[in-house]
Order: C-alpha cells, then structure tokens, then sequence
C-alpha cells in the first residue's frame, strides 16, 4: 500500500527587513523620509531553508509608506495590533525620540545600490514594525 508523504516547506519568495536606529524622521506628503543606523537584510525563502544577505551600514536612506493593513508589533514580536493611517510616522518618530531600535517589515520595496557598496530604500511601503510604547 503506497500514502501519499508530506513535506514542509514555506514556499518561495523574498522578504525585506531593516532594523536599527532611525534619525531625521520627517513626513513628506504620504511618505516618511528618515535614515538608519543598522542594517537591511534580504530573505529568499527556498523550500525550508532560507538564505539571507545583509547590509550593515550608518544613515541607510529610505523613503517608506505606510501599508495597508499595518501592524505594530511589540519589542519581541510576539504580538501586535492593526493600527490606522498615520500610526507609522508617530512610532518612527518617538523611535528617534527615544534612540530605541526598531525592525520593519518591508514590501513592494524599490532599492537602490550606489558607488562604494551603499545602499538606500527608494521607496517601499512597511507592513510591520515595532512600537515599543504598544498598550
């Protein structure tokens, strides 16, 4: 008698994460300009094992949006809440405020690779991040 196995696997695909230290956080229209100090990672997602490229750099530019939906998450990112339009600009802000790192999560993103092995987000919209002050 032959059954028919199973296997995990996660499927395919590519993540985009940054996380660290943002500054000069500022709204402009419906994007949210900023720079971090920290790093982007790419994760390609390839039946069960992921592979991961980073990038570690200081002042990393990125021009973000806020997704729809959009989840702030708590510190650990064991939990999280949808939140409204503008929710985003405010948990930036207070991050920079504060000095606290915070972890994006990052799709439809559009990157940038320059001279010197820079790199910068040209546009990308967050669908998570963390909200240290999340009640």
């Amino acid at each position: 008698m032959l059954c028919p196995g199973g296997a995990v696997a996660k499927g395919e695909g590519v993540g985009v994460w940054m996380e660290g230290r943002v500054s000069e956080v500022r709204a402009e229209g419906s994007s949210i300009r900023l720079a971090l100090d920290g790093r982007l990672w790419l994760q390609q997602y390839r039946g069960t094992e992921p592979s991961e490229v980073e990038v570690r750099d200081t002042a990393i530019p990125a021009t973000l949006a806020q997704g729809d939906p959009f989840f702030a998450m708590v510190e650990g990112w064991g939990g999280g809440a949808i939140r409204k339009q503008g929710a985003l600009l405010r948990i930036l802000q207070a991050a920079a405020a504060s000095g606290k790192p915070v972890k994006l999560e990052l799709v439809n993103a559009r990157l940038k690779f320059a001279p010197q092995g820079r790199i910068a987000v040209e546009a990308a919209e967050v669908i998570r991040a963390t909200d240290h002050a999340l009640r």
